[in-house]
């Protein structure tokens, strides 16, 4: 049987070596094999033993200060800190001024920003100074100028030093970036779009992204435009971001640690190749607005009935076959999109009290359910390029609707309801089957855009010459020869008629 580290740790759990033989063990693997997930397991395996001895210590020294797999030497830093408190420090220092990765050097920064001894801090500050004497800086030497440095904690300190190395990185390679620092020189605004729009650069960005995302004080994070095909698993709990934009990319799945962005309020991912979302999205607690518009989506997790401080829902252009009844528990909700989906049937929704927009055009729907008047607060509702023949009477119930488009359906007649609508501004009636308009039209007092393209209307009511409030009438497309002379004094004051 092939000697690895759990069976090491398993035999001493057992009883079946000492602490001294596991350990042994445990070093010879480090030494003698190629793989670095096996190092790594056996480092973090000589953790849990919790033995503090020169040898562990040699051991873990020499991999983070000469080993070349840097995950191995990220880990060997961490539990050369957490086993060996006051002895770290000084081969922190020297790999400070040589050590060439990133990942690394920001671990060694945290490392010594967790120290709280002022031998960690002098090394902190002096680094700040020695980048103070380079020429190229964002913010460094306003700080050091004006900040009484020495006054700062280790981990204030440490975070400039990350926040400076991860700039500084992502300025070499993508040249200029826009970003804003705060006045303690820690980076609270990233805008990284486009800088990879035409897919040359990748990798680069990719590689960045799990430091990018351990920006500790990061609020606002543009990624759109890029080329990005996934999101690291590994995700900084202890963020502040509130903005994130994914829009425009080649993203395929999101982690389920999307669920660590626990202040986010505003997600973008449209534009994507999303084909489902994990449940933990629905530990976003204060999302507000969340786009999804433009992606793959057939379905979305139960546990979205739980983002309950969502205000926006973009579902514009997926696959959606059904609403899902978990919608209806996001009573903050303003507005729902979920056009160009492949929804025939809608599911009760009638406790979105405060939506004020609802997109359902480009759909399958045939009729629209009672309870839609149960929508106190709508003010636009969108059912274009649907097979709708009719409509119900508890339309004229939107006390508060200023739009409704029902262009491209197959409606015949209106029903009289809908005459009740006196805040109605914008009345979409393009490409049905009108042969009429009715004579109650003329109640719709706050009509400014009366659109009847494509009907086969041949007359118009007279009452539609008491619209005062009237803007724009399209009439093409229909059997009217001319212009009604009842519609002149409606012209003479500002009416633009389209035929």
């Amino acid at each position: 049987m092939p000697l690895t580290p759990k069976a090491i740790y398993d035999d001493l759990k057992n009883n079946d070596i000492n602490k001294l033989s596991a350990i042994e063990l445990l070093i010879t693997l480090i030494e003698n094999v190629d793989n670095a997930n096996t190092q790594i397991e056996c480092i973090e395996i000589l953790e849990k033993i919790n033995v503090k001895n020169k040898k562990i210590f040699k051991v873990l020294e020499n991999l983070f200060i000469s080993y070349s797999n840097e995950k191995v030497r990220e880990s060997s830093i961490k539990v050369l800190k957490n086993l060996f408190l006051e002895k770290a420090i000084p081969p922190l220092k020297w790999a400070l001024q040589h050590e060439k990765s990133l990942n690394c050097l920001i671990t060694i920064i945290k490392t010594l920003g967790e120290l709280k001894d002022n031998k960690s801090k002098s090394i902190l500050i002096k680094r700040l100074h020695d980048i103070n004497r380079k020429k190229f800086k964002y913010n460094i030497k306003n700080l050091v100028q004006e900040k009484d440095i020495e006054a700062l904690s280790n981990s204030q300190l440490a975070e400039i030093l990350i926040n400076y190395y991860i700039i500084s990185s992502l300025k070499l390679k993508f040249g200029y970036i826009k970003f804003e620092p705060n006045k303690d020189g820690t980076i609270i605004n990233l805008d990284l779009s486009n800088v990879d729009y035409q897919g040359f650069a990748l990798n680069k960005l990719t590689n960045s992204l799990e430091l990018i995302l351990s920006l500790s004080f990061l609020k606002k994070l543009d990624l759109s435009n890029n080329h990005l095909k996934k999101i690291p698993e590994r995700i900084n709990e202890l963020n502040y971001l509130e903005f994130i934009n994914f829009s425009f990319n080649n993203l395929t799945r999101l982690p389920e640690s999307i669920s660590a962005f626990s202040n986010l309020k505003i997600l973008n991912l449209k534009s994507n190749h999303l084909r489902y979302l994990p449940n933990s999205l629905g530990s976003l607690s204060s999302l507000e607005v969340l786009n999804l518009r433009s992606n793959m989506l057939k379905s979305l997790p139960e546990s979205i009935s739980s983002l309950i401080n969502l205000k926006s829902l973009d579902l514009h252009h997926n696959k959606l076959k059904m609403i899902p009844n978990s919608l209806d528990s996001l009573k903050s909700l303003e507005i729902l999109e979920l056009g160009w989906n492949q929804i025939s049937n809608i599911s009760n929704l009638q406790n979105l009290k405060n939506i004020k927009k609802f997109g359902l055009g480009g759909n399958k729907l045939n009729c629209i359910p009672n309870w839609i008047n149960k929508l106190s607060s709508l003010e636009e509702l969108h059912l274009y390029d649907n097979s709708l023949a009719e409509l119900p009477e508890t339309l004229g119930s939107l006390k508060s609707i200023k739009e409704l488009n029902l262009r491209n359906n197959k409606i015949e007649e209106l029903p009289e309801s809908i005459k009740l609508l006196k805040t109605l501004k914008k009345l979409n009636l393009s490409w049905n089957n009108l042969t009429q308009l009715p004579e109650w039209i003329g109640s719709l007092t706050s009509l400014e855009e009366l659109n009847l393209w494509g009907n086969k209307i041949e007359t118009l009511p007279k009452s539609i010459e008491i619209l005062s409030s009237l803007k724009i009438l399209s009439l093409k497309f229909n059997k009217i020869e001319r212009i009604p002379k009842s519609l002149k004094k409606l012209e003479e004051n500002g009416l633009l008629i389209k035929i």
